[in-house]
């Protein structure tokens, strides 16, 4: 989008870098400040037993045996299963470089991945601050959106937490948001190369963490597509990104006999969300969760491999959805109202107390930044008077991303079952777009038209 930027001079004076300094610093004291008060109680833990499967498929990862985990953690009491294919790479490929680099100490290696996976979002800082409006005002308000998020402990929660997918997947889409919005190319002072190189590796990387965020994968490329008008590099970067989920199915088939750009877990993770208790116990009471519930899906089964598990939990899963259209229906409403209203966290830890008020509070401010920024692209996809055609189509297009991007996270987790932490990724991505909004150049209309 480089005709949208190009009224805006790059930021060079000494204030600016300083403030540079200051937005690249404070998230990284607030985010290992979060290290330390939601982990410093596991210090000693061994990190062989964390949950999820992160601990297993780590231990074979570093034994070279692949990402195997052989348990009966997912309902099959009596029924242990040896899975191959059942995590995504990215979560055990961190932690494990940080137990090679600083032994078994959850501690230290909850730094690590913490400080790693902010090294793409202080690339999304610098890209925005190359493009600071120049009105004391906005810059306050993208000063505080770039900062704001590192106060909601939905996003803190991914920003330090090793166990679950979302805590390394919302860092690579926050990059790849970036580059889309802002004028990498010339702001970065990088060539195009450099920029579809960056761009495809942050996708790489989305789809890396959790094979559910495939349909957002292909909704980025989409918009990079529109956006770069070089038909080589629009190749490459689809050339590379494909790279993933082919080489990803390459690797199934050798560890586990099927080609599958997925997991051997979608099925159980359908039928979760999709069965005829479902309704009774969604969505859970503050602390627990769904995974409680997996010895009634398995109840007096057995599986010989974890391809007949998958295989049979997908087919009681579309067989439910067939035949119970209209609780159907109500399970997708609850859902919705997890990921985008309720101000009530939904799965993990219970708080309560002080901690309580300061998780509802950054829920709060969490549902107003991305209803704030989704109904902004909403008004300025659809507005038909248009007092600036300049930025006309910039605009227009990164709307229509976002807006994209909601639903292509959201999707997989209505077909589903839905955590706040499912929808918490798309926290950076909202304030993103805010930011994008109050750095162009031409914005004295935009939203008044």
């Amino acid at each position: 989008m480089p005709e949208s930027f190009a009224a805006t001079a790059p930021n060079t004076t000494i204030q600016d870098r300083r403030l540079l300094w200051l937005l690249l610093f404070v998230p990284v004291v607030m985010s290992l400040g979060g290290v330390w008060i939601l982990d410093h109680a596991k210090a000693n833990k061994p990190l062989f037993t964390m949950t999820n499967l992160v601990g297993p498929t780590t231990r074979s990862l570093l034994a070279g045996e692949g990402l195997t985990a052989c348990t009966e953690e997912m309902g099959t009491r009596g029924n242990p299963i040896c899975f191959h294919a059942a995590r995504m790479p990215m979560s055990a490929l961190v932690v494990a470089l940080g137990m090679r680099l600083f032994g078994d100490h959850y501690l230290r290696v909850a730094c690590f991945k913490t400080l790693l996976l902010l090294l793409p979002v202080g690339l999304c800082i610098y890209l925005v601050w190359r493009c600071l409006p120049r009105s004391g005002g906005r810059r306050l308000f993208v000063v505080l959106l770039l900062l704001a998020p590192f106060a909601m402990t939905p996003f803190l929660a991914d920003v330090t937490n090793i166990l679950v997918e979302e805590g390394y997947l919302y860092s690579f889409l926050a990059v790849a948001v970036a580059l889309l919005f802002f004028d990498a190319e010339t702001r970065l002072r990088i060539g195009g190369l450099s920029r579809a190189l960056l761009f495809a590796a942050a996708l790489d990387g989305v789809y890396l963490s959790k094979s559910g965020a495939l349909p957002v994968v292909v909704v980025l490329m989409a918009g990079f597509l529109v956006v770069e008008r070089r038909a080589g590099l629009r190749w490459l970067v689809v050339v590379l990104v494909a790279a993933a989920p082919l080489g990803w199915a390459v690797h199934q088939h050798h560890a586990s006999g099927r080609y599958s750009v997925g997991t051997s877990f979608d099925g159980i993770n359908l039928h979760k969300g999709n069965n005829a208790g479902f309704l009774e116990h969604y969505p859970p009471r503050q602390g627990d969760s769904m995974d409680w519930y997996d010895f009634e899906l398995n109840r007096g089964l057995h599986f010989g491999d974890e391809w007949s598990f998958n295989d049979y939990h997908r087919k009681a899963a579309l067989d439910y959805l067939r035949a119970h259209p209209r609780e159907t229906l109500e399970g997708d409403l609850r859902k919705a109202n997890v990921l985008f209203f309720a101000v009530e966290k939904s799965g993990g830890t219970a708080t309560h107390g002080v901690r309580k008020l300061i998780e509802d509070g950054g829920m709060v401010v969490f549902r107003l930044l991305l209803w704030i920024a989704t109904l902004c692209a909403i008004y300025l996809l659809f507005r038909t008077r248009d007092p600036n055609p300049g930025s006309r189509r910039s605009l227009r297009v990164a709307s229509g991303v976002f807006l994209a991007v909601v639903a292509a996270c959201a999707l997989p987790f209505l077909a589903g079952f839905a955590y706040t932490r499912h929808v918490s990724i798309l926290i950076y991505p909202a304030a993103l777009f805010c930011c994008r909004l109050l750095a162009e150049p031409y914005n004295e209309g935009v939203m008044t038209g």
